[in-house]
């Protein structure tokens, strides 16, 4: 593979994207309307065929919707779980997103991957959490994943979702979601590519220093 091909086989690292659809979105509370209702209309790959996040979490984006990006779990996302339950069990959970109805009763967690693949069991005890909580908890909702192979991150939920009955899909992260953010993601990387650089320059010096 020559150099050209090799860069464009790359792929960005996951917190790059996940920083730069987060900007794109806004903050929790003043979210743009317009860039929200992009989110939830996004399609997604699932083993009943392509259907859009608002129809596997069943609601729409509005206003009094609650969430937004790494927002952890509180004790009011229990549900039907004692508190001594929840928080042994999924205290620590902070899904990329999370979004829930006013009421509490229906949420959407999205989890963003930057591996073609699974890596391991980190990623499948993952999947596995997310889908135990909503079943334990009594709350309606769906899980998301925006990867950059839907296919092979659907295998892995299908897997996990076991007879839970809750919906789930994958969305191409590279197709849907890179080009929409891309400003955001040029900006991510280039803060990022600063930082290097100062990290560069204090290495540099301490080596003077040796």
């Amino acid at each position: 593979m020559d150099e050209a091909n090799e860069s464009r086989q790359r792929d960005f690292q996951e917190w790059m994207v996940t920083q730069a659809l987060a900007d794109y979105l806004g903050e929790p509370g003043k979210e743009d309307p317009r860039r929200m209702t992009w989110l939830f209309a996004l399609e997604a790959e699932t083993p009943d065929g392509i259907r859009s996040i608002t129809d596997m979490c069943k609601f729409e984006w509005a206003e009094e919707i609650g969430g937004g990006h790494e927002v952890s779990f509180k004790d009011d996302d229990k549900g039907k779980l004692t508190l001594e339950e929840f928080k042994k069990k999924f205290w620590t959970i902070t899904p990329d997103f999370r979004y829930w109805t006013k009421d509490g009763t229906k949420q959407l967690i999205i989890e963003a991957k930057g591996t073609p693949k699974p890596i391991g069991r980190r990623d499948r005890d993952q999947a596995e959490r997310y889908f135990k909580y909503l079943q334990d908890s009594g709350f309606h909702g769906a899980i998301v994943y925006f990867a950059p192979s839907p296919q092979d991150w659907l295998k892995l939920l299908i897997e996990k979702s076991g007879n839970s009955g809750i919906p789930f899909g994958a969305v191409d992260l590279k197709d849907k979601i890179i080009p929409e953010v891309h400003n955001e993601l040029v900006r991510v990387v280039a803060m990022a590519l600063v930082q290097t650089a100062d990290l560069l320059g204090q290495a540099l010096r301490f080596s003077k220093t040796t």
